[in-house]
């Protein structure tokens, strides 16, 4: 099964708000900010551009580890 990671807001508006979470810890289909009632991310504190690349560099390295 291939593990996915996904960029998200999270804890504020700012630049730097934005975190890396597994997929499937967020509920299906959430779309907003996600707040620290939800899992915990993998690495948080990020820009938008950075957080996107790890979220890819992530799920990429989980396909190729098959």
């Amino acid at each position: 099964m291939k593990t996915e990671y996904t960029a998200r807001k999270y804890m504020g508006d700012d630049e730097y708000s934005w975190a890396v979470f597994l997929k499937s810890d967020l509920p299906k289909g959430h779309r907003g900010i996600v707040f620290d009632y939800y899992p915990e991310p993998v690495v948080n504190g990020l820009s938008r551009s950075s957080a996107q690349h790890y979220a890819r560099s992530l799920s990429s390295e989980h396909v190729s580890k098959k």
